[in-house]
């Protein structure tokens, strides 16, 4: 758990778009992993304080960063009091009522993905959130098998901060891992119809932002698939009706002219073929799912 330049000008974008921080509380104490001298630069460059961060300044923890941004109080939440975490819980269990609706931003830099007990966990989130308050997470997506128990799809983070759930999505953003890497923002599958699916050759975490409008029970009907919904609701009679048809395809096509006298150059060209509808469907080239934007 830590906070890296991502999890810095994130917040900044937040904060600049009108989002207030007020009371503030991570899961767990995120240690602060970006340089004093970056820290100065970067929170100045956008018209924030950086006191706590100029001369001989030793920051571990990611506090300060909250707090030139304007959060008022800064608390974590963790399974122990090892690192001074004021208060103590395990994410897996369902909070105290003494903690649902208390804070205005509920901020994780990379513990849900090493909670076993997901829904709860997220849930937990949720409920300490005040109405028109915040969940900001930075998570793992792609090619980070055995950082924690789990690697997320944005398809997942869609469905859950729903309107179902008293909550809408304001930001999703996927990134390599790094500081170089670049910001996209990620389109909901449900809206474009599509999957938004990616295939990478190195790490991408998640930046999420969801504000939550209203108190309403959550995961009172579980989140589902967008894609899978729509099926569900077609008539099965129309279905079944579809799918035996023998007039849907009464001849089988005939093989390619390519594919009957040279097989080996026209196999060759099938998987080029794939390739290629894999690189346009499955990267952060498909503008359709994913909207190149300047970082802060």
């Amino acid at each position: 758990m830590g906070l890296d330049i991502n999890d810095v000008r994130f917040p900044i974008d937040a904060r600049k778009a009108g989002v207030d921080f007020g009371e503030v509380v991570t899961l767990g104490r995120q240690d602060l992993n970006v340089y004093p001298t970056t820290m100065v630069k970067v929170l100045t460059s956008h018209g924030f304080t950086a006191d706590a961060f100029r001369a001989d300044a030793k920051v571990l923890f990611g506090e300060p960063v909250f707090r030139s941004l304007g959060a008022k109080a800064v608390d974590a939440i963790d399974f122990s009091d090892f690192e001074g975490a004021r208060f103590v819980h395990d994410l897996n269990q369902p909070i105290d009522d003494s903690l649902r609706q208390r804070f205005d931003l509920v901020y994780d830099g990379g513990t849900l993905e090493h909670v076993f007990n997901f829904p709860i966990a997220i849930r937990n989130c949720m409920e300490m959130v005040r109405p028109g308050g915040r969940v900001i997470l930075h998570t793992p997506a792609n090619n980070w098998c055995g950082h924690g128990f789990y690697q997320f799809s944005p398809e997942l983070f869609f469905r859950v901060f729903s309107p179902a759930n008293g909550f809408e999505m304001e930001r999703l953003v996927v990134h390599r891992v790094g500081p170089y890497g670049r910001w996209h923002e990620v389109n909901d599958p449900e809206k474009i119809r599509s999957r938004v699916e990616v295939l990478t050759w190195y790490p991408l975490q998640m930046l999420v932002q969801a504000r939550r409008t209203q108190v309403v029970p959550i995961f009172a009907t579980a989140p589902q698939q967008s894609d899978y919904t729509p099926r569900w609701e077609e008539k099965s009679g129309a279905q079944a009706a579809s799918t035996t048809d023998p007039r849907a395809n009464p001849f089988a096509p005939s093989r390619p002219w390519l594919s009957r006298t040279l097989p080996g150059v026209a196999r060759l060209f099938h998987v080029l073929k794939i390739g290629f509808q894999i690189y346009r469907d499955q990267s952060l080239w498909n503008r359709r799912c994913f909207r190149p934007v300047k970082k802060p």
